[in-house]
């Protein structure tokens, strides 16, 4: 049976199987539940193998300890009964050494628990330990480390404990929690280089130093300022670089704030906690308290009920430190040698990312932040330790750069133009919206010249009919009169250097050879920039690669830049061909560019409308019943070999139709397609789009061929084999895409070879003209997805049209030319011949594929 067992109901299973198979299926049920018995213990034993297995010790030595003691009780009792039943008169012991060895026996007793108490608390606490170091409280987590150290130590040391020695368990448990010493220190470690870091959290960080290394003050604020400088250092070469989906790109002036925020609140740490009086000197204080809790006090409440069976150098231990001494000439030394190791950073990382800095709008947001964020006052420090220098990072470090920053003057008039142009381009992706249904078909006001001299004008921003047609709308074409505006005016600056008389003619060639490499660096710089855009929704991406082909159709001086005006050729000569030649690699360069762009949009539609997720994965009698169209009833005639007189029919069922996801699916595509992009896809995206698509099919059918199911059922691979071939049929998948058709051809071999071949010599004829019927029923109602006509009939058919029409309409600014028409004629569908079929027959027919299904 292949139905899944976490479904199966018991109910049905006894009525529709007979006992064997029930039996069958309790097998493969129990088979289920022990591996994943098998799972569950090997994943418990592999997380917590040495936590399990000390457990298991400590229950063994319970048990073992408890039978033990159960058989001296009793023996102990028997003797005594015999020495005062039957040897009353010939006792020798006195009452003092019986004293002793009543002692004796309580002191092994206490001993024995006192043991026992110890190897429950070294099994307790690796456990606890990593539950501070998972809340990040270190001091805690080392305390406990140290607790368990001088525990471990005190058993190893007691050599003439004879129950050590046959529990060897303590030794072992030691070994477990000996890498906690690494951990603890690796995790203090990364915390105090973060660049949020509050002071108790420090405080508890190099407190916790303090104690695991047993080293001084001086040596944990060396390692405290190290690790502050790697946190500057990590914040300023930080790359930008895209993130995980939902989160943000950090930006320059966010890391240059973090920088700033590290230094300051080094300062701010330091001076509340390493000062005379800090919360670092309270903190040991406290804890050298005799007052103190002592470290069996973190454990938990049930072992803390067990203190009394511990000794007291156990039960009464505390962490102890050495009394803290800072001197300042030591802070001062430490402070200042950080600082120069700063002053390096800062020469290099902080001034390269300034360099940044793009905009006098990010630098004074910069100066705002760091003035209302940075308000602490660093005098109280720099007077207590004698600095002859500021401590104030922002005065010393990054206003001189700010104000560097400021004097630089990089930006050019092409440049300028290029940013504002990017701007506003990124405006209109930003305020890009879906375009209202049919729009572009309204008639307006402004589509035809209200004048003579309007019609006759060459600029193609008047030209608005044509405009719309091309999807450029009014802030597309006011974005390229100012950025055209912009370059008439650098053009009209070079035309005032190159008509003065004193300059060289090699000079004023040097210019224009100049201006044009100026204008494809800033092109390329600026296609590169919308390029990098990081678009969120379909109508984005269009409202990107419109504005990008507009500004090179809108703005004639963008051209002129390249090839150049009538009045410079005395000076370039042959050089205008080469300035022809640049023009057409960057008009290349863009077409190729907003190809990429239309892909990202077919590519979003696709990943929205993934096939994986609308057409089901596994075809089970569910989902034929709900997928599979009714089969049309073929009655077929044959004469009988031995009597030929004879006639015998057959009834045959053949899929009339592909499967209604798939349909469905499509439909879905047509509509997504429909909303992102008003007017028609061109040829090549659409090419990409349907390959794209096609072979999203295959993979999906590939899979259905390979499932079981399919092989078992001839039905199922009938009719994925109709589904292949009305794919490859609406579109027109030939020869030519070689790839694609060969795929094609392989899974339908791969589906034949599922269907008995004489059944299928019976259908090929019929699923024949079944697919070329429903080809032409949903050829028009697939719209955007079928391909063009084939270049002959189409020629065929645009010259006809022309010949015919004698009066000129909007339909022909839909092609860009006599051979290229953009909306094809729909196809025209007859309806069907001997549909008719009664109602009684349908539900006979619905009855039949219902039982086909079932016996799948």
């Amino acid at each position: 049976m292949s139905t899944n067992l976490l479904n199966l109901n018991v109910d049905v299973l006894f009525e529709q199987h007979s006992v064997p198979e029930i039996d069958v299926v309790h097998k493969k049920i129990q088979t289920v539940v022990e591996n994943k018995r098998e799972e569950l213990r090997t994943m418990v034993g592999e997380r917590y193998r040495d936590l399990l297995k000390a457990a298991d010790t400590i229950a063994a030595m319970q048990t073992s300890a408890g039978t033990l003691i159960e058989q001296v009780r009793f023996i102990h009792a028997n003797c005594r009964s015999l020495n005062e039943q039957q040897l009353l008169g010939f006792k020798t012991t006195t009452p003092t050494e019986v004293s002793v060895l009543e002692r004796k026996a309580n002191k092994q007793l206490t001993n024995y628990y006192s043991t026992m108490v110890q190897i429950k608390l070294l099994t307790s606490l690796p456990e606890l330990i990593w539950t501070h170091i998972d809340h990040e409280q270190f001091y805690a987590a080392t305390e406990l480390f140290i607790f368990s150290r001088h525990i471990s130590t005190g058993l190893q040391l007691d050599a003439k404990n004879a129950l050590m020695q046959q529990l060897p368990v303590a030794r072992k448990q030691w070994e477990i929690l000996r890498p906690f010493h690494a951990t603890i220190k690796q995790a203090v470690l990364l915390v105090l280089e973060r660049e949020e870091l509050s002071a108790e959290m420090a405080v508890d960080c190099m407190q916790s130093l303090l104690l695991l290394d047993k080293c001084d003050l001086g040596q944990v604020l060396q390692m405290f300022l190290q690790l502050r400088a790697a946190a500057f250092l990590n914040c300023l070469q930080q790359q930008k670089s895209p993130v995980v989906e939902g989160d943000r790109k950090r930006r320059v002036k966010e890391r240059i704030l973090a920088s700033l925020h590290i230094l300051s609140g080094t300062m701010e740490l330091l001076d509340k906690c390493l000062l005379a009086d800090g919360l670092l000197f309270r903190r040991i204080a406290d804890c050298l308290e005799p007052t103190a809790p002592p470290s069996i006090q973190r454990m938990d409440s049930s072992e803390r009920q067990l203190a009394h069976l511990l000794p007291d150098i156990i039960a009464s231990y505390r962490p102890k430190f050495e009394t803290p001494q800072l001197p300042e000439t030591k802070l001062r030394d430490a402070l200042e040698k950080w600082l120069k190791q700063i002053d390096e950073m800062a020469a290099t990382q902080l001034q390269q990312l300034f360099a940044l800095v793009s905009n006098m709008q990010t630098i004074q947001d910069i100066k705002t932040a760091a003035q209302d964020k940075h308000k602490h006052n660093c005098a109280h420090l720099e007077q207590q330790l004698k600095l002859p220098y500021s401590l104030d990072f922002y005065a010393r470090k990054y206003v001189p750069l700010i104000n560097a920053r400021v004097r630089e003057i990089i930006c050019s008039s092409w440049t300028t133009a290029r940013q504002q142009a990017y701007e506003r381009v990124c405006q209109l992706v930003a305020e890009a919206s879906p375009p209202q249904p049919l729009d572009i078909w309204r008639e307006q006001s402004r589509d035809l010249p209200l004048s003579l001299a309007a019609a006759l004008n060459d600029q193609q921003t008047s030209k608005h009919l044509a405009n719309r047609t091309k999807g450029y709308d009014a802030p597309i074409i006011k974005l390229c009169a100012n950025f055209d505006a912009q370059l008439a005016a650098i053009v009209q600056e070079l035309n005032l250097l190159l008509d003065e008389q004193t300059s060289r003619a090699e000079d004023k060639l040097a210019l224009i050879g100049f201006l044009r490499e100026t204008a494809q660096q800033q092109l390329t710089e600026l296609i590169g920039q919308l390029k990098a855009l990081e678009l969120s929704n379909s109508q984005a991406l269009l409202c990107a690669l419109r504005s990008s082909l507009a500004l090179v159709e809108l703005c004639p001086h963008l051209k002129l830049c390249f090839c150049q005006q009538s009045s410079w050729r005395q000076w370039t000569g042959n050089l205008t061909s080469a300035g022809i030649e640049h023009w057409q690699r960057m008009c290349a360069l863009l077409e190729e560019e907003t190809m990429q762009l239309w892909l990202r949009v077919i590519d979003r539609v696709l990943a929205t409308h993934s096939c994986a997720d609308k057409l089901p994965q596994n075809i089970t009698h569910d989902v034929v019943l709900r997928d599979f169209p009714l089969w049309q009833t073929h009655t077929l005639d044959q004469r009988d070999e031995e009597e030929q007189e004879s006639v015998v029919q057959s009834t045959v069922r053949i899929p009339s139709q592909p499967r209604f996801s798939l349909q469905n699916y499509l439909f879905q595509l047509i509509h997504e397609l429909t909303a992102a992009v008003p007017q028609t896809l061109p040829p090549k995206v659409q090419h990409a789009f349907n390959q794209k698509l096609l072979k999203d099919l295959l993979t999906h059918y590939q899979a259905l061929a390979d499932s079981e199911g399919t092989k078992a059922s001839q039905n199922i691979a009938l009719q994925l084999y109709f589904d292949l071939k009305f794919l490859q049929r609406v579109f027109a998948v030939t020869r030519e895409s070689r790839t694609l058709y060969e795929e094609f051809q392989s899974l339908q071999r791969k589906l034949r070879d599922y269907i008995d071949p004489f059944d299928f010599e019976l259908f090929a004829e019929h699923i024949t003209t079944h697919v070329s019927r429903s080809t032409a029923r949903l050829h028009g109602e697939l719209g955007v997805l079928t391909p063009a006509p084939p270049q002959g009939s189409q020629t065929a058919a645009s010259t006809t049209a022309l010949a015919h029409e004698s009066d000129p309409n909007v339909l022909c600014l839909s092609s860009s030319g006599s051979t290229s028409l953009w909306f094809p004629l729909l196809p025209i569908v007859m309806p069907q011949g001997g549909s008719d079929a009664t109602n009684s027959e349908r539900k006979l027919l619905t009855m039949e594929s219902e039982k086909d299904c079932f016996e799948l």
